[in-house]
C-alpha cells in the first residue's frame, strides 16, 4: 500500500487544510491531493504546505480533482457548511446532506473503490448517507465519530491529574453531538481506576460530559470553528488505516446488531487498519452507559429517517 494516496475533498477550508498539514508534517503518506470547488484555494493551500515542507520535504501536496481517486486511496471529506455559534451539529443536516450526496457520486463516478473517511457534520448522519450512496462495503466508509470528543476528555482528565493523556483510558461514545456520553465510571489512569488514582477529586468528574461538549462550543464561539484538533485526529485515523496492525479509535460506522442496535451510525470503540473499520462488540458498558447509547442511537436514527423521508418525497 506504499503508493496509496490521500485525497481531501473540501481542502480549501481550514479543517481540510489542517488535516493536510498534519499529515504532511507526520509523513503519513507520500502524496496528498487537495480538491475544492474553489480550485484556486486548493492550489493555494497546497502551495503553502509544500513551501513549509521545502527544506525537508518527503510528501507531495498538490491540487487535483475527482479523476485522481483510485481504488484503495483514502478519501477524506471535510466539505460542507460549518457549524455556527449557537448551532447544533444536527441542525446542519438539511444543508449538508445534498452536498455529501454530490461528493459521493463524484468519488465513485470512475469506478474506484476507495476508503471514505467522513468528517463533515452532522457526521453520524452524513456517514450513513455516504455509505448508502456509495454502495461500498461498510468497513470502507466511516467517520471520525467521537474521536475528537474522546481526545478532549483524555486531555481534560490528564490536565486535572497531572499525567500524560496516553495514560488515560476513557471514551466519549455515541453521537458526535449533544447526546454523546462518557465511560467515566470505568475510566482508568495507568490501569488504576480513575476514582482510586492519587489526587482524584469528585469535582473532576462532576458534569464532565457537559463540560466536554461546552468546550467544543466555546471554541466555536471564540474562533468560529475548530480545525487544528480535528486536523490532527484525521492524520492519526488515516495513519491507522494504512497499518497492518489495528489501532482502536471511537470512529463511527454502521451498527448491525452490536450492542442491541441496528441500521444506525454511532461512535463506538472500533479497530482501524488497512482492512478498514470493525466495531468492537464486546466493550463493557454499565447500565447507564448502555441506556445513554440507546438514547443517542434514537437521536441519530430520527435524523436519518428525516433525511430518508426527504429523499423519497
Amino acid at each position: 500500500m506504499s503508493k496509496q494516496k490521500v485525497v481531501i475533498v473540501g481542502a480549501g477550508g481550514m479543517v481540510g487544510a489542517s488535516a493536510a498539514y498534519a499529515m504532511a508534517l507526520r509523513s503519513v503518506v507520500e502524496e496528498i491531493v487537495l480538491i475544492d470547488r474553489n480550485s484556486d484555494m486548493a492550489w493555494g493551500q497546497a502551495a503553502d504546505i509544500n513551501d513549509a515542507m521545502g527544506i525537508d520535504r518527503n510528501v507531495l501536496v498538490r491540487p487535483g480533482d475527482y479523476s485522481d481517486i483510485a481504488t484503495d486511496d483514502i478519501v477524506v471529506i471535510t466539505a460542507g457548511l460549518p457549524q455556527q455559534p449557537g448551532q447544533t451539529r444536527l441542525e446542519l443536516v438539511d444543508a449538508n446532506v445534498g452536498i455529501m450526496r454530490d461528493i459521493i457520486r463524484n468519488i465513485i463516478a470512475n469506478g474506484a473503490s476507495p476508503y471514505i473517511v467522513v468528517v463533515s457534520n452532522p457526521i453520524d448522519v452524513l456517514t450513513y448517507v455516504a455509505l448508502k450512496e456509495s454502495g461500498l462495503p461498510k468497513n470502507r466508509v466511516f467517520g471520525t465519530g467521537t474521536t475528537l470528543d474522546t481526545s478532549r476528555l483524555k486531555s481534560y482528565l490528564a490536565d486535572s491529574l497531572g499525567v500524560s493523556s496516553r495514560d488515560v483510558d476513557a471514551y466519549i461514545l455515541g453521537e458526535h453531538g449533544d447526546s454523546s456520553f462518557s465511560t467515566i465510571e470505568t475510566a482508568q489512569v495507568g490501569e488504576i481506576p480513575l476514582r482510586e488514582y492519587p489526587g482524584f477529586r469528585d469535582e473532576i468528574v462532576q458534569d464532565v460530559e457537559q463540560a466536554i461538549r461546552d468546550r467544543a462550543y466555546r471554541v466555536i464561539d471564540t474562533k468560529k470553528s475548530t480545525y487544528f484538533a480535528i486536523g490532527f485526529i484525521i492524520s492519526k485515523v488515516v495513519s491507522a488505516l494504512r497499518q497492518s496492525t489495528s489501532t482502536i479509535y471511537p470512529v463511527c460506522s454502521l451498527v448491525e446488531g452490536e450492542y442491541g442496535l441496528d441500521d444506525v451510525v454511532l461512535g463506538l470503540p472500533s479497530t482501524v487498519s488497512q482492512e478498514g473499520v470493525k466495531i468492537l462488540s464486546g466493550y463493557p458498558l454499565t447500565d447507564r452507559q448502555r441506556e445513554a447509547l440507546h438514547h443517542s442511537a434514537s437521536v441519530v436514527r430520527e435524523a436519518i429517517e428525516h433525511v430518508t423521508n426527504q429523499e423519497q418525497q
